[in-house]
Protein backbone atom coordinates (compact mmCIF):
# COMPACT_ATOMS: atom_id res chain seq x y z
CA UNK A 1 0.00 0.00 0.00
CA UNK A 2 1.15 3.08 -1.04
CA UNK A 3 0.54 6.40 0.70
CA UNK A 4 2.09 10.04 -0.92
CA UNK A 5 3.20 12.73 1.03
CA UNK A 6 0.86 15.72 0.50
CA UNK A 7 -3.09 16.44 -1.24
CA UNK A 8 -3.99 20.21 -1.11
CA UNK A 9 -7.57 20.88 -0.84
CA UNK A 10 -8.26 24.60 -2.77
CA UNK A 11 -11.62 25.54 -0.79
CA UNK A 12 -13.41 24.64 2.49
CA UNK A 13 -16.81 24.94 1.40
CA UNK A 14 -18.84 21.37 1.11
CA UNK A 15 -16.72 20.11 -1.98
CA UNK A 16 -13.35 20.71 -0.07
CA UNK A 17 -14.68 19.68 3.06
CA UNK A 18 -16.00 16.54 2.18
CA UNK A 19 -13.06 15.87 -0.23
CA UNK A 20 -10.45 16.30 2.51
CA UNK A 21 -11.97 13.70 4.56
CA UNK A 22 -12.09 11.49 1.47
CA UNK A 23 -8.42 11.93 0.87
CA UNK A 24 -7.69 11.07 4.50
CA UNK A 25 -5.04 8.22 4.68
CA UNK A 26 -4.01 8.13 1.88
CA UNK A 27 -1.54 10.81 2.31
CA UNK A 28 0.84 12.00 5.14
CA UNK A 29 -1.08 15.17 4.99
CA UNK A 30 -4.37 16.88 3.35
CA UNK A 31 -4.04 20.41 3.31
CA UNK A 32 -6.98 22.72 2.48
CA UNK A 33 -6.70 26.14 1.46
CA UNK A 34 -9.30 28.59 1.94
CA UNK A 35 -9.46 32.22 1.34
CA UNK A 36 -11.79 32.89 4.04
CA UNK A 37 -11.44 33.38 7.54
CA UNK A 38 -13.81 31.65 9.99
CA UNK A 39 -14.35 30.37 13.47
CA UNK A 40 -15.44 27.33 14.65
CA UNK A 41 -18.60 28.71 15.63
CA UNK A 42 -21.72 28.59 13.17
CA UNK A 43 -21.13 31.59 11.54
CA UNK A 44 -21.82 33.31 7.96
CA UNK A 45 -18.81 32.97 5.46
CA UNK A 46 -17.54 36.26 3.86
CA UNK A 47 -17.23 34.88 0.24
CA UNK A 48 -20.51 32.50 0.52
CA UNK A 49 -23.34 35.05 -0.96
CA UNK A 50 -25.86 32.10 -1.03
CA UNK A 51 -24.77 30.88 2.54
CA UNK A 52 -27.25 32.94 4.67
CA UNK A 53 -30.19 32.00 3.01
CA UNK A 54 -31.78 28.68 3.78
CA UNK A 55 -30.72 25.17 3.26
CA UNK A 56 -31.34 21.76 3.24
CA UNK A 57 -29.49 18.12 2.90
CA UNK A 58 -31.56 16.20 0.57
CA UNK A 59 -30.93 11.99 1.75
CA UNK A 60 -28.44 11.31 -1.22
CA UNK A 61 -26.13 14.05 0.33
CA UNK A 62 -26.50 12.60 3.78
CA UNK A 63 -26.25 9.30 2.92
CA UNK A 64 -23.08 10.12 1.32
CA UNK A 65 -22.32 12.15 4.23
CA UNK A 66 -22.29 9.23 6.45
CA UNK A 67 -20.21 7.21 4.32
CA UNK A 68 -17.46 9.65 4.76
CA UNK A 69 -17.78 10.47 8.63
CA UNK A 70 -18.91 8.26 11.03
CA UNK A 71 -22.06 8.86 12.10
CA UNK A 72 -22.58 12.66 11.17
CA UNK A 73 -26.59 12.71 10.96
CA UNK A 74 -25.87 12.48 15.02
CA UNK A 75 -23.61 15.02 15.14
CA UNK A 76 -25.19 17.34 12.68
CA UNK A 77 -28.98 16.48 15.09
CA UNK A 78 -26.48 17.28 18.28
CA UNK A 79 -25.57 20.78 16.78
CA UNK A 80 -28.95 21.58 16.49
CA UNK A 81 -30.40 20.74 13.01
CA UNK A 82 -33.71 19.47 12.10
CA UNK A 83 -34.96 16.13 10.40
CA UNK A 84 -37.98 14.90 9.42
CA UNK A 85 -39.79 12.10 6.66
CA UNK A 86 -39.66 14.14 3.16
CA UNK A 87 -43.21 12.53 2.72
CA UNK A 88 -44.15 15.31 5.30
CA UNK A 89 -43.01 17.96 3.36
CA UNK A 90 -45.85 20.56 2.03
CA UNK A 91 -44.93 20.56 -1.86
CA UNK A 92 -47.04 21.98 -4.47
CA UNK A 93 -46.76 21.54 -7.89
CA UNK A 94 -48.51 23.82 -10.51
CA UNK A 95 -52.27 22.25 -11.39
CA UNK A 96 -52.54 19.92 -8.56
CA UNK A 97 -53.41 19.53 -5.30
CA UNK A 98 -50.74 19.27 -2.09
CA UNK A 99 -48.94 15.79 -2.24
CA UNK A 100 -50.68 13.96 0.12
CA UNK A 101 -48.68 13.38 3.42
CA UNK A 102 -46.84 9.81 3.60
CA UNK A 103 -44.18 8.31 5.74
CA UNK A 104 -41.58 7.81 2.73
CA UNK A 105 -38.90 6.59 4.39
CA UNK A 106 -36.48 9.00 3.29
CA UNK A 107 -35.00 11.72 5.61
CA UNK A 108 -34.65 15.54 5.13
CA UNK A 109 -32.10 17.32 7.41
CA UNK A 110 -32.23 21.27 6.97
CA UNK A 111 -29.81 23.51 8.99
CA UNK A 112 -28.14 26.38 8.13
CA UNK A 113 -24.88 26.55 6.01
CA UNK A 114 -22.77 26.95 8.49
CA UNK A 115 -23.61 24.60 11.32
CA UNK A 116 -23.24 22.47 8.46
CA UNK A 117 -19.91 23.57 7.43
CA UNK A 118 -19.03 24.00 11.61
CA UNK A 119 -19.89 20.18 12.03
CA UNK A 120 -17.50 19.00 9.35
CA UNK A 121 -15.17 21.08 9.92
CA UNK A 122 -14.94 19.79 13.67
CA UNK A 123 -14.64 16.66 12.20
CA UNK A 124 -11.69 17.20 10.14
CA UNK A 125 -9.97 19.05 12.92
CA UNK A 126 -9.85 16.51 14.99
CA UNK A 127 -7.53 14.34 12.41
CA UNK A 128 -3.87 14.53 12.64
CA UNK A 129 -3.62 14.25 8.97
CA UNK A 130 -5.69 17.33 7.93
CA UNK A 131 -4.49 20.73 8.27
CA UNK A 132 -6.96 23.51 7.44
CA UNK A 133 -5.25 26.95 6.63
CA UNK A 134 -7.37 30.18 6.47
CA UNK A 135 -6.38 33.35 5.03
CA UNK A 136 -4.66 31.83 2.09
CA UNK A 137 -5.95 33.04 -1.68
CA UNK A 138 -4.56 30.73 -4.20
CA UNK A 139 -2.46 32.30 -6.08
CA UNK A 140 -1.15 29.18 -8.74
CA UNK A 141 -0.53 25.88 -8.95
CA UNK A 142 2.99 24.66 -10.19
CA UNK A 143 3.21 21.94 -12.71
CA UNK A 144 6.67 19.85 -13.42
CA UNK A 145 9.14 20.48 -15.51
CA UNK A 146 7.46 18.22 -18.59
CA UNK A 147 3.90 20.12 -17.53
CA UNK A 148 2.33 16.69 -17.50
CA UNK A 149 0.90 16.69 -13.68
CA UNK A 150 0.73 19.45 -10.62
CA UNK A 151 3.62 19.85 -8.23
CA UNK A 152 3.01 22.51 -5.86
CA UNK A 153 0.90 25.48 -5.43
CA UNK A 154 1.46 28.67 -4.20
CA UNK A 155 -0.36 31.04 -2.65
CA UNK A 156 -1.10 34.36 -0.37
CA UNK A 157 -2.04 35.03 3.09
CA UNK A 158 -3.68 38.24 3.99
CA UNK A 159 -0.27 39.51 5.15
CA UNK A 160 0.97 39.46 1.51
CA UNK A 161 3.21 36.45 2.21
CA UNK A 162 3.57 33.78 -0.30
CA UNK A 163 3.70 29.96 0.66
CA UNK A 164 4.34 27.62 -1.40
CA UNK A 165 2.92 23.95 -0.87
CA UNK A 166 3.85 20.64 -3.01
CA UNK A 167 1.54 18.56 -3.58
CA UNK A 168 1.33 15.36 -5.60
CA UNK A 169 -2.25 15.77 -5.71
CA UNK A 170 -4.43 18.95 -5.98
CA UNK A 171 -8.52 19.11 -5.51
CA UNK A 172 -9.85 22.22 -6.74
CA UNK A 173 -12.49 22.79 -5.06
CA UNK A 174 -13.54 26.22 -5.65
CA UNK A 175 -16.69 27.86 -6.60
CA UNK A 176 -15.68 28.50 -9.97
CA UNK A 177 -12.82 26.55 -10.07
CA UNK A 178 -10.48 29.19 -11.67
CA UNK A 179 -7.46 27.70 -10.33
CA UNK A 180 -7.86 24.67 -12.72
CA UNK A 181 -8.77 27.24 -15.79
CA UNK A 182 -5.82 28.85 -15.05
CA UNK A 183 -3.53 25.78 -14.84
CA UNK A 184 -4.97 24.62 -18.22
CA UNK A 185 -4.07 27.96 -19.84
CA UNK A 186 -0.38 28.15 -18.89
CA UNK A 187 0.28 24.76 -19.68
CA UNK A 188 -0.73 25.38 -23.16
CA UNK A 189 -3.72 23.05 -22.77
CA UNK A 190 -7.42 24.17 -24.42
CA UNK A 191 -9.84 25.25 -22.04
CA UNK A 192 -12.95 22.66 -21.34
CA UNK A 193 -16.14 23.14 -23.13
CA UNK A 194 -18.90 24.03 -21.26
CA UNK A 195 -23.06 24.20 -21.51
CA UNK A 196 -24.48 26.79 -19.52
CA UNK A 197 -27.96 27.67 -18.91
CA UNK A 198 -28.80 31.27 -18.11
CA UNK A 199 -31.63 32.34 -15.55
CA UNK A 200 -30.85 35.60 -13.92
CA UNK A 201 -32.81 34.33 -11.16
CA UNK A 202 -33.82 36.34 -7.82
CA UNK A 203 -33.69 35.09 -4.61
CA UNK A 204 -34.83 36.78 -1.29
CA UNK A 205 -34.95 35.78 2.38
CA UNK A 206 -36.65 36.52 5.23
CA UNK A 207 -36.68 36.00 8.89
CA UNK A 208 -39.81 34.86 10.70
CA UNK A 209 -41.53 35.40 13.48
CA UNK A 210 -44.91 33.70 14.79
CA UNK A 211 -47.38 34.00 17.95
CA UNK A 212 -47.00 30.88 20.21
CA UNK A 213 -48.93 28.26 18.50
CA UNK A 214 -48.69 29.81 14.72
CA UNK A 215 -45.88 28.56 13.58
CA UNK A 216 -46.04 26.36 10.55
CA UNK A 217 -47.18 22.86 10.45
CA UNK A 218 -44.48 21.54 8.47
CA UNK A 219 -40.79 21.36 8.88
CA UNK A 220 -40.53 22.34 4.89
CA UNK A 221 -43.03 24.28 2.71
CA UNK A 222 -43.20 24.40 -0.95
CA UNK A 223 -44.40 25.96 -4.10
CA UNK A 224 -42.89 25.32 -7.13
CA UNK A 225 -43.29 27.96 -10.23
CA UNK A 226 -45.89 27.33 -13.04
CA UNK A 227 -43.84 27.61 -15.87
CA UNK A 228 -43.46 28.94 -18.38
CA UNK A 229 -46.55 31.32 -17.69
CA UNK A 230 -44.57 32.67 -14.75
CA UNK A 231 -41.02 31.73 -12.02
CA UNK A 232 -42.27 32.68 -8.45
CA UNK A 233 -41.79 30.02 -6.47
CA UNK A 234 -41.50 29.78 -2.33
CA UNK A 235 -40.27 27.89 0.23
CA UNK A 236 -40.21 28.35 4.45
CA UNK A 237 -38.48 25.97 6.30
CA UNK A 238 -37.28 25.31 10.15
CA UNK A 239 -33.81 25.50 10.88
CA UNK A 240 -31.53 25.01 14.31
CA UNK A 241 -32.87 26.65 16.99
CA UNK A 242 -36.39 27.10 15.46
CA UNK A 243 -35.78 29.74 13.13
CA UNK A 244 -37.72 30.34 10.52
CA UNK A 245 -36.89 31.29 7.02
CA UNK A 246 -39.06 31.93 4.08
CA UNK A 247 -37.62 32.26 0.57
CA UNK A 248 -38.64 33.42 -2.50
CA UNK A 249 -37.53 33.65 -6.17
CA UNK A 250 -38.37 34.51 -9.34
CA UNK A 251 -36.43 36.17 -12.73
CA UNK A 252 -36.87 38.91 -14.94
CA UNK A 253 -39.77 40.69 -14.12
CA UNK A 254 -41.00 37.99 -11.44
CA UNK A 255 -38.13 39.02 -9.00
CA UNK A 256 -39.05 39.33 -5.39
CA UNK A 257 -39.92 42.87 -3.83
CA UNK A 258 -37.71 44.13 -0.87
CA UNK A 259 -40.72 45.34 1.20
CA UNK A 260 -42.65 43.17 3.62
CA UNK A 261 -46.40 43.72 2.49
CA UNK A 262 -45.31 42.79 -1.06
CA UNK A 263 -43.31 39.82 0.46
CA UNK A 264 -46.46 38.81 1.59
CA UNK A 265 -48.53 39.99 -1.39
CA UNK A 266 -46.08 37.93 -4.23
CA UNK A 267 -46.67 34.64 -2.02
CA UNK A 268 -50.23 34.89 -2.60
CA UNK A 269 -49.71 34.68 -5.94
CA UNK A 270 -48.02 31.11 -6.07
CA UNK A 271 -49.30 28.17 -7.36
CA UNK A 272 -50.75 27.13 -4.14
CA UNK A 273 -52.12 29.00 -1.17
CA UNK A 274 -50.35 26.80 1.78
CA UNK A 275 -47.57 29.47 2.12
CA UNK A 276 -49.63 32.51 2.20
CA UNK A 277 -52.12 31.04 4.90
CA UNK A 278 -48.79 30.28 6.91
CA UNK A 279 -47.48 33.14 6.42
CA UNK A 280 -50.77 35.06 7.62
CA UNK A 281 -49.71 35.61 11.46
CA UNK A 282 -45.88 36.18 10.37
CA UNK A 283 -43.51 38.82 11.54
CA UNK A 284 -40.43 39.39 9.33
CA UNK A 285 -37.26 40.96 11.55
CA UNK A 286 -33.93 41.96 10.25
CA UNK A 287 -32.85 42.92 7.03
CA UNK A 288 -34.21 40.45 4.13
CA UNK A 289 -31.26 38.92 2.10
CA UNK A 290 -30.79 39.03 -1.39
CA UNK A 291 -29.33 36.76 -4.03
CA UNK A 292 -28.67 36.61 -8.08
CA UNK A 293 -28.17 33.32 -9.69
CA UNK A 294 -27.20 34.00 -13.17
CA UNK A 295 -26.80 30.94 -15.02
CA UNK A 296 -26.38 27.09 -14.70
CA UNK A 297 -22.85 25.98 -16.08
CA UNK A 298 -21.35 22.47 -16.41
CA UNK A 299 -17.67 22.27 -17.32
CA UNK A 300 -16.92 19.18 -19.38
CA UNK A 301 -12.96 18.44 -18.44
CA UNK A 302 -13.48 15.44 -19.84
CA UNK A 303 -13.20 16.19 -23.15
CA UNK A 304 -9.32 18.05 -22.78
CA UNK A 305 -7.53 14.74 -23.81
CA UNK A 306 -3.76 15.72 -22.51
CA UNK A 307 -5.32 16.20 -18.83
CA UNK A 308 -2.84 16.91 -15.81
CA UNK A 309 -2.36 13.80 -13.65
CA UNK A 310 -2.72 14.75 -10.30
CA UNK A 311 -5.27 17.95 -10.71
CA UNK A 312 -9.17 16.97 -9.97
CA UNK A 313 -11.92 19.97 -10.03
CA UNK A 314 -14.43 18.72 -7.95
CA UNK A 315 -18.16 20.08 -7.40
CA UNK A 316 -19.15 23.15 -8.09
CA UNK A 317 -15.66 24.00 -9.81
CA UNK A 318 -17.17 21.44 -12.37
CA UNK A 319 -21.11 22.28 -12.39
CA UNK A 320 -22.88 24.10 -10.77
CA UNK A 321 -26.83 24.55 -10.66
CA UNK A 322 -30.08 26.55 -9.87
CA UNK A 323 -29.45 26.55 -5.97
CA UNK A 324 -33.33 26.71 -5.66
CA UNK A 325 -33.63 22.88 -5.95
CA UNK A 326 -31.13 21.84 -3.71
CA UNK A 327 -28.71 19.63 -4.92
CA UNK A 328 -25.69 21.26 -4.42
CA UNK A 329 -24.27 19.99 -1.39
CA UNK A 330 -25.71 16.41 -1.95
CA UNK A 331 -23.74 16.28 -5.31
CA UNK A 332 -20.61 17.69 -3.57
CA UNK A 333 -21.31 14.89 -1.22
CA UNK A 334 -21.88 12.19 -3.24
CA UNK A 335 -18.56 13.27 -5.46
CA UNK A 336 -16.51 12.69 -2.58
CA UNK A 337 -17.68 9.60 -2.15
CA UNK A 338 -16.48 8.36 -5.24
CA UNK A 339 -13.15 10.02 -4.96
CA UNK A 340 -12.64 8.02 -1.43
CA UNK A 341 -13.26 5.09 -3.48
CA UNK A 342 -11.48 5.32 -6.56
CA UNK A 343 -8.31 6.54 -4.26
CA UNK A 344 -8.59 3.54 -2.18
CA UNK A 345 -9.27 1.14 -5.31
CA UNK A 346 -5.65 2.31 -6.48
CA UNK A 347 -3.75 2.17 -3.17
CA UNK A 348 -1.45 -0.38 -3.83
CA UNK A 349 -0.20 1.58 -7.84
CA UNK A 350 2.89 3.18 -6.90
CA UNK A 351 1.15 6.54 -8.79
CA UNK A 352 -2.86 6.60 -7.93
CA UNK A 353 -2.88 10.05 -9.53
CA UNK A 354 -1.63 8.89 -13.18
CA UNK A 355 -4.91 8.89 -15.25
CA UNK A 356 -6.82 9.28 -12.25
CA UNK A 357 -9.13 12.03 -13.77
CA UNK A 358 -10.54 10.42 -16.28
CA UNK A 359 -11.56 7.38 -14.28
CA UNK A 360 -13.44 9.44 -11.91
CA UNK A 361 -15.21 11.80 -14.16
CA UNK A 362 -16.44 8.62 -16.55
CA UNK A 363 -17.88 7.71 -12.76
CA UNK A 364 -19.66 10.87 -11.48
CA UNK A 365 -20.56 12.09 -14.92
CA UNK A 366 -23.91 9.89 -14.79
CA UNK A 367 -24.85 11.16 -11.85
CA UNK A 368 -24.27 14.84 -12.97
CA UNK A 369 -27.08 13.62 -15.74
CA UNK A 370 -29.08 13.44 -13.45
CA UNK A 371 -28.98 16.80 -11.49
CA UNK A 372 -28.31 18.68 -14.98
CA UNK A 373 -32.09 17.45 -15.96
CA UNK A 374 -33.50 17.67 -12.26
CA UNK A 375 -31.69 21.31 -11.60
CA UNK A 376 -31.09 22.79 -14.79
CA UNK A 377 -33.39 21.49 -17.54
CA UNK A 378 -36.93 22.49 -15.84
CA UNK A 379 -35.25 25.99 -16.44
CA UNK A 380 -35.07 25.73 -20.07
CA UNK A 381 -39.24 25.79 -19.98
CA UNK A 382 -38.91 29.46 -19.93
CA UNK A 383 -38.91 31.15 -23.66
CA UNK A 384 -36.31 34.00 -22.50
CA UNK A 385 -33.37 31.23 -21.10
CA UNK A 386 -30.31 31.64 -22.41
CA UNK A 387 -29.27 28.17 -23.44
CA UNK A 388 -30.09 25.28 -25.92
CA UNK A 389 -32.42 23.16 -24.92
CA UNK A 390 -32.57 19.78 -25.61
CA UNK A 391 -34.88 18.52 -28.76
CA UNK A 392 -36.73 16.53 -26.24
CA UNK A 393 -37.23 19.29 -23.62
CA UNK A 394 -40.89 19.14 -23.33
CA UNK A 395 -40.88 14.94 -23.29
CA UNK A 396 -38.87 15.52 -20.25
CA UNK A 397 -41.26 18.25 -18.98
CA UNK A 398 -44.40 15.97 -19.90
CA UNK A 399 -42.88 13.02 -17.96
CA UNK A 400 -42.04 15.15 -14.86
CA UNK A 401 -45.81 16.82 -14.86
CA UNK A 402 -47.09 12.85 -15.28
CA UNK A 403 -44.58 11.57 -12.73
CA UNK A 404 -45.96 14.47 -10.16
CA UNK A 405 -50.01 13.76 -11.48
CA UNK A 406 -49.27 9.89 -10.31
CA UNK A 407 -47.54 10.66 -7.19
CA UNK A 408 -51.08 12.09 -5.89
CA UNK A 409 -52.69 8.09 -6.69
CA UNK A 410 -49.72 6.15 -5.80
CA UNK A 411 -47.35 5.80 -2.81
CA UNK A 412 -44.85 3.97 -4.56
CA UNK A 413 -44.57 6.53 -7.48
CA UNK A 414 -44.20 9.26 -4.63
CA UNK A 415 -41.56 7.77 -3.03
CA UNK A 416 -39.30 7.24 -5.70
CA UNK A 417 -40.32 10.65 -7.24
CA UNK A 418 -38.50 11.82 -4.27
CA UNK A 419 -36.08 9.30 -4.11
CA UNK A 420 -34.67 10.69 -7.39
CA UNK A 421 -35.33 13.91 -6.20
CA UNK A 422 -33.45 13.15 -3.32
CA UNK A 423 -30.54 11.77 -5.33
CA UNK A 424 -31.09 8.42 -3.88
CA UNK A 425 -31.60 6.64 -7.18
CA UNK A 426 -31.08 7.64 -10.80
CA UNK A 427 -34.21 9.51 -12.93
CA UNK A 428 -33.74 6.27 -15.05
CA UNK A 429 -35.35 4.32 -12.75
CA UNK A 430 -38.76 6.74 -13.37
CA UNK A 431 -37.61 5.44 -17.07
CA UNK A 432 -38.63 1.72 -16.77
CA UNK A 433 -41.01 0.38 -18.78
CA UNK A 434 -43.30 -1.11 -16.12
CA UNK A 435 -42.63 1.97 -13.98
CA UNK A 436 -43.40 4.97 -16.76
CA UNK A 437 -46.50 2.51 -17.76
CA UNK A 438 -47.61 2.83 -14.26
CA UNK A 439 -46.97 6.76 -14.24
CA UNK A 440 -48.80 7.42 -17.73
CA UNK A 441 -51.95 4.96 -16.65
CA UNK A 442 -52.30 7.13 -13.11
CA UNK A 443 -51.62 10.60 -14.83
CA UNK A 444 -54.28 9.62 -17.29
CA UNK A 445 -56.72 8.84 -14.85
CA UNK A 446 -56.42 11.88 -12.51
CA UNK A 447 -56.83 14.06 -15.47
CA UNK A 448 -59.92 12.59 -16.34
CA UNK A 449 -61.41 12.79 -13.43
CA UNK A 450 -61.42 16.52 -14.41
CA UNK A 451 -59.79 17.67 -10.70
CA UNK A 452 -56.30 18.51 -12.07
CA UNK A 453 -55.49 21.12 -14.87
CA UNK A 454 -52.37 20.87 -17.08
CA UNK A 455 -49.99 24.00 -15.76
Amino acid sequence: MYVLKRAVVIGAGIGGLTAAQALAGKFEEVLILEENVSSNAALYRTGVPQGKHPHFLLAGGLEALNLLFDDITASLLDAGAVESDMGNVSYDFPGQETLPQRALGIPLLTCTRPLLEAVLRDRLQRRKDIRLLEGRRVVEIFPTADWSSVKAVRCQTREHKDEIYEAELVVDASSRGDSTIDFLRSTGRPLPPKTTIGVDYSYLTANLEFPEGGEPAFQMMMALPNAPYNSRTGKILVQEKKKILALIGGRGEDAPPLVWPAFVNYVSTLVSPNLGKALANAVSYGKPRQFLFRESRRRHYERILDWPDGLIPIADAICRVNPVYGHGMAAASKEAVVLRDLMEQRQFHPQPQAGFFKVFMNAVNPMLDDIWLLSAIPDLAYADTRGSPPDNLWELLSINIATHRAAILDADIHKLLFEVISLLKPSSELRKEAVAEKISRLANQLHLSGKHANP
